[in-house]
């Protein structure tokens, strides 16, 4: 009830000083807050903190590795968490991508695409909803011998963890770092924190000291340099998983688009929109008497690869000597391909199946 007295006293004084419309969003607000910071981690009771807004600035001194943002020395410096982020159409809106550093998107069973984020820099209330892992999302998380979230997967995953030596936090056996929201159905429901999958790799006594390598980064080209209309379109395999990216040349950004709607952010509420696209082409085929339809994808080695930057496109190729190794793309000429300081998504298409088409 008092949960109820709250909203109706916040309408009514809004409704005064601002207008019946403005009231109603304020409301929303309100409402959707409360919830938040009353959902609850499954099993444990610890709350969901929502940051306080502070009038002290942090020092944004240091450039983090892996996508050349202002930070602090504290933030830039820790290590990559990879979470698995499901994209079935009952798990949108998802949560935090918006704030990942690198994405990582290709198909699973089914033709259902799946990402994966990585974070680095930024600090964010709720990721997800969390999904299961797969072998070759695992061999992508290597590079940045990052902490690996996710929620369970196929019998052979673990052996796959253990011998590429995956900080592992599967949700299976480290619930008290999750949660589910009692406004979803399961599976997709699932969710954890930057700040929880951090502090349960501490408790694990997980290494937050290691070695990875970086990509390299560039400033943006000139708004005169830019070109006035620019799109991208992928064809992962039906008009559900449709992907569409369109440049806006005042920003230098790739607005997201999919299944033909604005591809927005959970938390933020914001359109999510990277300052570069790769595709990245590899084969990508059913594993063999799997049952449910499992896919495969071979990503050490090299291959051809499109970049998108600055409204611009690069036709590339991509290489990754061993699965420890950063995978870089390179020109036509044999010199690497900068990135523009700002988020990346990595579109990983198999050309004899999905199309790609762009302008």
């Amino acid at each position: 009830m008092k949960r109820v007295h709250y909203i109706i006293l916040a309408v009514t004084i809004t409704v005064i000083a601002l207008g019946v419309v403005s009231a109603l969003v304020i409301a929303r607000i309100i409402d959707e807050e409360y919830t938040q910071k009353q959902t609850s981690i499954e099993g444990t009771g610890q709350k969901v903190e929502v940051p306080a807004t502070t009038t002290t600035q942090p020092q944004l001194t240091y450039r983090c590795p892996l996508d050349d943002e202002a930070t602090t020395v504290e933030n830039g410096q820790r290590r990559p968490l990879a979470v698995m982020i499901e994209n079935h159409p009952d798990a949108r809106p998802q949560s935090g991508l918006i704030k990942a550093c690198t994405v990582y998107e290709t198909v699973a069973e089914g033709g259902v695409t799946r990402f994966m984020a990585i974070f680095l820099h930024n600090d964010i209330p709720a990721v997800g909803p969390v999904r299961s892992a797969r072998e070759y999302f695992v061999d992508l998380a290597k590079q940045y011998d990052a902490i690996y979230s996710h929620c369970g997967g196929p019998a052979t995953i673990y052996t796959v963890l253990k011998n590429l030596a995956i900080a592992d936090l599967d949700e299976m056996a480290n619930g008290d770092a999750y949660w589910r929201l009692k406004t979803r159905r399961a599976p997709h429901n699932l969710y954890s924190s930057t700040k929880n999958l951090w502090a349960k790799a501490v408790a694990k006594g997980y290494s937050s000291q290691v070695f990875f390598q970086k990509p390299n980064f560039k400033d943006d080209a000139s708004l005169s340099e830019r070109p006035a209309v620019a799109s991208i379109d992928i064809n992962f395999s039906r008009p559900d998983f449709a992907v569409h990216y369109e440049y806006d040349r005042q920003t230098n950004t790739y607005k997201r688009f999919m299944a033909g709607k604005a591809h927005m952010d959970g938390v933020y509420e914001l359109q999510i929109a990277p300052k570069n696209v790769v595709v990245q082409f590899n084969p990508i085929g059913p594993i063999a008497n799997d049952p449910k339809g499992r896919m495969k994808v071979s990503l050490a080695g090299m291959g051809k690869a499109t970049v998108f930057q600055d409204g611009q496109v690069i036709q590339a190729t991509w290489q990754r000597p061993a699965l420890a190794d950063l995978t870089r793309y390179y020109d036509q000429s044999g010199t690497e391909i900068r990135f523009n300081s700002g988020q990346t998504w990595i579109e990983i298409v198999d050309p004899s199946t999905m199309q790609v088409t762009y302008k």
